[in-house]
Order: structure tokens, then sequence, then C-alpha cells
């Protein structure tokens, strides 16, 4: 929104400008340091006041309006933003991970390396590609893997889909904790069938037989059958990755990391981020 321009020949419009101005604000002081705020919030007002929803908003920012208080001018949600925020983080669920993290945003998402481009380009993308592959990002400490899945689930969010997603160290210990108890089993069955799954450093746990055969490969095998989205991070690469889940390099063990690995990048298409600056989120 453009704000209002004032010079020194125009004075007279500007003070009957405040004037009018003033009116609509009488518990307030409007000079002429604030009354292009002041009529910001004023026209904002009057926008809120006829809107029926997001789709039809008029202001500065989608979803929100300008307010005067204590603290000076500040722009808050509006009831739609609200309800769409709240609707929309109930389809993002984490596990073992800050709940902060489904604050993720795309708007703070920074395409600046060839890596990111790629990521941001894909995200942008995904509404109306809902049969593309997941990504399995993988590279150093630090890069923004983890965020970039938590903007990813919030744009799913947006076209109704619900996200899970998972810190997978954790969860390991958690399902040997729930091992025969029936939350063990429901468990497995969400990992399975959530619309998006978004499994965290991949490759960090402490991988054993059972972790790898009876909960990871079938997991993936099971989202591969049903056509589910899978995304992954990691500090591995598939390769490296692969090395991890034979465990004893036997030539079984080979073979079942083997058949993993496939039906995992069946899925996904790989990025590697090491070409991403280091991040404190």
């Amino acid at each position: 929104m453009e704000k209002y321009n004032f010079g020194s020949s125009d004075m007279a419009m500007t003070e009957n400008f405040i004037k009018e101005i003033q009116k609509a604000f009488p518990n307030h002081e409007v000079n002429i340091n604030n009354v292009n705020d002041f009529a910001i919030m004023l026209e904002e007002m009057k926008n809120c006041k006829a809107c029926k929803g997001l789709a039809s908003c008029k202001n500065t920012e989608n979803g929100y309006y300008t307010d005067f208080s204590d603290k000076g001018f500040v722009v808050v949600p509006c009831k739609y933003r609200k309800e769409y925020e709240a609707k929309n983080s109930s389809l993002i669920k984490t596990l073992y991970l800050p709940r902060k993290i489904i604050n993720a945003s795309l708007d703070e998402f920074e395409a600046n390396s060839e890596s990111r481009n790629k990521i941001y380009k894909y995200i942008v993308e995904l509404p109306n590609n809902e049969e593309a592959k997941g990504l399995y990002l993988y590279g150093t400490f630090s890069t923004g893997k983890t965020y970039t899945l938590a903007v990813i689930a919030n744009e799913y969010s947006k076209i109704g889909k619900e996200s899970l997603l998972i810190y997978f160290p954790d969860l390991v210990l958690d399902l040997k904790n729930a091992l025969g108890d029936s939350r063990f089993e429901e468990l497995v069955n969400k990992l399975k069938s959530i619309d998006v799954l978004m499994i965290d450093d991949l490759g960090s746990e402490n991988i054993t037989p059972w972790v790898r055969d009876e909960i990871l490969g079938p997991i993936i095998n099971y989202r591969m059958m049903s056509g589910l989205p899978l995304y992954i991070s990691s500090n591995l690469s598939p390769k490296d990755l692969e090395g991890h889940l034979s465990i004893d390099n036997s030539s079984s063990s080979n073979m079942k990391a083997k058949r993993i690995i496939s039906r995992m990048t069946s899925l996904v298409k790989t990025i590697s981020m090491d070409d991403s600056k280091r991040y404190k989120r």
C-alpha cells in the first residue's frame, strides 16, 4: 500500500487531511509524523469490515491488519488468518522435535545456493505437482535440512495434507520401549499411512537388524506400494547410508541394505545441501 506524501507547498491540504484522520481516531494524537500510518490503519479497518476471507483480503499483508498499541503501530493477524493457521498447524505432527519447528515458512527460506534454489523451485511447484517424488536431503550439520522439511510440511498443509515429521534416532528408542504395547503397532501404522512422512536424521540411529528389517524396511515398502510421499534428511549420502544399513557387511545384510536403498530412491529425489551455509535455527 502506498503511503501519502506531503510537500511544503500544500501544508493547508496536509492539515485538513490530519484533521479528517483525527476524527476517525479521537483517542489518539494524529500529527504529521504518524498520519500516514493512521491513514493506512483506517483503510485496512474498512477493508476488514467488508472482508469475507483470506482470498478477498485487500490489505498489504494477507490476513493481517495495522493496529495501534502502547508499543506503537503493530501488524496483527485477523480472525481468518488465525483460523487458517490453527487449521494448518493441526495438519503438521512432530515427534521428538520442538513444536516450534512447524512455524518454518517458505517466506524465510533462503535460496542462496544451487541446492537451495532447486529445493525452492520444487516447493513452489509442489501444489501443482502432487505426484512429485519426495526428497532425500543430505549434508553436514546445520545446513537447514530439518527446517527445509518443516517448510515442505507447511506447504502440504496448505493443500490439506497431513504430515508427520519425526526425529528418527529418538523414534527407534521409543519403539523399542513400546514393544509388546498397543502403542507400538499404532505408531508403526501411523508412519506407514500418514499422508506425508518426513524422517529426520536417518543414519544417526544405533542401527540393528531389527530396526532395519522390522521398522525401516516395512515402512518404506508400504509407502512405495501405496504411492505415499516420503521425505528424508541425513548426514549420509545414499551410498554411505547403504553402508550404514549393511551393519555386519555380510552378503545377506548387504542385500537387505541395497533393497531398502533401492525402494527409498524410487520414492525420493536426492539433493546434497553441502553447498549451503551453516544455519542456527
